[in-house]
């Protein structure tokens, strides 16, 4: 297996802090509590989100490790608030199941390229608009939005998943083939 660095830095606790705020906000949706902690909640974990990376590059901690877990905690966190917004009957199953296919091809795409190249890449931007938009179609969700503006989101949040995807899949192919695996 190859070095990915240390584990325990500050970064990488913040990126796991991102799975109890989700577990948090599962529970309080769930128990049908007040809407103000689950929004806190996605908030603290949206403050984790951003500030591990900077944290990270700021301290000069970027390990393997993060480029890892930040991800991976992103996308566990959302299949889990969202699977519950599903359940709750907020959110339409057929989101959901958008969201978590993407993200399974997107974990199930990095471990292909790490094994082919070796070396773990992060996420581009249309990528973070694309989690960004999704969050905050969780929210509309969470505040049972009119079906105008959830449907915007929705919408908007669908198109991005595929149009993010595209652009992940043709960089994964362009960085196997740069690399003489494809």
């Amino acid at each position: 297996m190859p070095d990915l660095g240390r584990f325990w830095t500050v970064s990488n606790v913040l990126s796991l802090s991102r799975l109890p705020a989700a577990a948090g906000c599962m529970g309080v949706i769930l128990a049908e509590g007040p809407v103000v902690w689950s929004l806190g909640l996605i908030l603290l974990a949206a403050m984790t989100d951003w500030l591990d990376g900077a944290i990270a590059r700021w301290s000069g901690t970027v390990t393997e490790w993060g480029k890892v877990l930040d991800p991976v905690c992103d996308k566990i966190a959302a299949a889990g608030v969202g699977l519950i917004l599903a359940f709750k009957g907020l959110l339409p199953v057929w989101f959901i199941v958008l969201v978590v296919a993407r993200d399974m091809l997107l974990i199930a795409g990095s471990v292909w390229l790490h094994r082919q190249v070796g070396s773990v890449h992060v996420s581009n931007t249309l990528g973070k608009v694309t989690v960004f938009a999704v969050a905050i179609t969780f929210v509309m969700g969470l505040l049972r939005a009119d079906a105008v503006v959830m449907d915007f989101f929705l919408w908007t949040g669908s198109g991005l998943i595929v149009l993010s995807l595209g652009t992940y899949i043709l960089r994964f192919i362009a960085i196997a083939r740069a690399d003489g695996t494809v």
